[in-house]
């Protein structure tokens, strides 16, 4: 739908080139009026005679969105609204966008492009997410997007430059702001590590982890000597621990100076606004809107340097831009055929998630993870099988269960392999899943035909290397006790470290060495089986199960334990 200005000028050529006298003009322009008007009342919004006149600047700010598109028609409306009353507002994200759902991985991202360019951001930096298509779909869809990608660490190691600006500087009248962007350095490991590499294996992009606070510094201090008063960060760092030593948005801060605001996204964490201490004893305030809009992020800027943050519950906002929800749903309906259609039928929920939205599958064991690894397991008929915690990404609900349900659950397109291992590479893999427990860890592994039992209260021995994969264990290690499962007697056998024990798992951890698994280049007659994991889902349900889930998975069975 056109614009109320553009839907008015175009009455008017329209109404010209008619020869359409003037009363009956006039009329049937008084009647385009109000309606145009009737659809703005409909859809909460002012979308005519704006005389905006605060003089402070709104910054609207959401991050992890991961293709919760519904929310994108309130943000739409909460910038319309903004605009009515102030001179200065600009839309920005914080990453994690084009991934996360059916609607993202329908179109590889293109579908979440377009509408957030019918929203009309401003400025975006780039979360570990974005690259789940590969780089080079990953730099077309930027390409795409009309808003601007700013990002100051990730780097081409060929031409020793950044692929993207460190930062753009804006002016709003009385004062000037800075906008600068940064990913999480571990972005390699938790996307897919091949993607950085060439084809001899050595890596060509860097996300400058080695040096990562003076390149952030670095960043600052030019923005400031350009003449940017205050500095905006668009972080896609996340709040929570990366390991010991590890790198997020508390530690860059204080490690860092000249920041004024850091808009955080990567943990998924609900921040309406902290206070913390930069590397000079400075303020400086972080905050987050959770997921899938939970919140939209309101930072306002007033003349005289006072900074606010306010968090906007998405669903209590009943307000939606209508070409925004137009979109939306023409997108929703091409892909509504296929999506609705029952996949399987579930007598319990298998649940990745817990009450509280914690992510069960990154730190313990859960029935949808014993779900999917079995499938893993029994459609390729090896003696046990692993998928990291970080691949589920949705429950799959009791009852019907659909297209949509599944490619919900498993958004990335991962693909799927099996080889060998010995049990003393097992034992690292295993160690290396349970690192951050009770933390959570996107390489938490789930498993099938095995289970074991850990001691979270033990420091983690894992050593990483330069690029936080696995170098190795020092120290006491915290998995006890692994068993095996033997398929011709049903019971489970001590491990032998000597053996060689065949495995099903993802080809993001076995292949690409994703989340820092690099000691999976251990593993011996890799095959890569061209077989998506949805595919494999499938498979299980139509060849194993007749379709039907009963309660086999309504118990967890003591897979995975944490004996502290």
């Amino acid at each position: 739908m056109k614009k109320p200005v553009q839907a008015i000028n175009a009455f008017r050529t329209f109404a010209a080139k008619r020869n359409i006298s003037n009363m009956k003009r006039k009329l049937t322009f008084l009647l385009a009026i109000s309606f145009i008007c009737c659809l703005s009342v409909s859809y909460g919004q002012t979308r005519l005679a704006v005389h905006p006149d605060s003089q402070d600047v709104v910054i609207l700010y959401e991050n992890d969105v991961h293709c919760g598109v519904d929310g994108y028609a309130n943000f739409a409306a909460l910038k319309s609204n903004m605009k009515a009353t102030h001179k200065y507002v600009t839309v920005v994200s914080n990453g994690d966008f084009v991934q996360g759902g059916s609607l993202g991985a329908a179109s590889h991202g293109r579908n979440i492009i377009d509408i957030m360019n019918e929203v009309g951001y401003d400025y975006v930096t780039l979360g570990n997410h974005e690259f789940d298509y590969g780089i080079p779909r990953q730099m077309e869809l930027m390409e795409e997007l009309q808003a601007e990608c700013l990002c100051c660490n990730f780097k081409d190691l060929r031409t020793g430059k950044p692929l993207y600006d460190s930062y753009r500087i804006v002016n709003y009248g009385d004062f000037d702001v800075a906008f600068l962007g940064m990913s999480t350095p571990y972005t390699i490991n938790s996307s897919t590590p091949t993607y950085f590499k060439d084809d001899k294996g050595n890596y060509i992009y860097s996300f400058c982890i080695e040096n990562f606070y003076d390149v952030v510094q670095k960043a600052v201090d030019a923005a400031r000597k350009e003449g940017a008063e205050y500095v905006v960060v668009l972080s896609h760092l996340g709040d929570e621990s990366e390991g010991e030593g590890g790198v997020n948005s508390p530690s860059m801060i204080e490690n860092t100076y000249g920041i004024d605001v850091v808009l955080d996204g990567h943990s998924h964490s609900v921040i309406p606004g902290t206070i913390m201490k930069n590397k000079k004893g400075e303020d400086v305030i972080l905050t987050s809107t959770g997921t899938k809009f939970e919140y939209m992020g309101v930072l306002t800027i007033s003349p005289n340097g006072k900074f606010t943050t306010e968090l906007i519950p998405t669903a209590t906002y009943n307000k939606g831009d209508y070409s925004v929800l137009k979109l939306i749903s023409s997108i929703k309906e091409g892909y509504k055929k296929v999506s609705e259609q029952v996949v399987f039928t579930s007598d319990v929920k298998l649940a990745a998630y817990g009450n509280k939205g914690d992510r069960l599958v990154r730190n313990q064991e859960t029935n949808i993870g014993n779900f999917c690894t079995d499938a893993y397991r029994t459609v390729f008929g090896t003696d046990i099988a692993f998928l990291g915690g970080g691949s589920i990404r949705a429950d799959l609900p009791q009852g019907n269960v659909t297209y949509n349900d599944l490619y919900t659950m498993f958004p990335f397109e991962n693909g799927t392999c099996k080889g060998e291992c010995t049990g003393e590479l097992l034992l690292d893999i295993l160690e290396f899943s349970v690192s951050i427990a009770p933390g959570e860890f996107g390489g938490f592994q789930q498993v099938s035909g095995l289970r074991f039992e850990y001691d979270s209260s033990i420091p983690s021995p894992v050593v990483y290397n330069a690029h936080h994969d696995f170098d190795g264990v020092n120290g006491e290690r915290r998995v006890k006790h692994v068993e095996i499962l033997n398929k011709e007697t049903g019971n489970y056998e001590p491990l032998d470290p000597k053996k060689i024990y065949t495995f099903a798992a993802s080809s993001y951890v076995a292949i690409d060495h994703g989340d820092g698994f690099a000691m999976m280049d251990r593993c011996t007659n890799i095959q890569d089986l061209g077989v998506l994991d949805t595919d494999i889902i499938l498979n299980f349900l139509e060849n194993y199960k007749n379709k039907h889930v009963g309660t086999e998975y309504e118990s967890l069975e003591g897979r995975i334990k944490d004996i502290k």
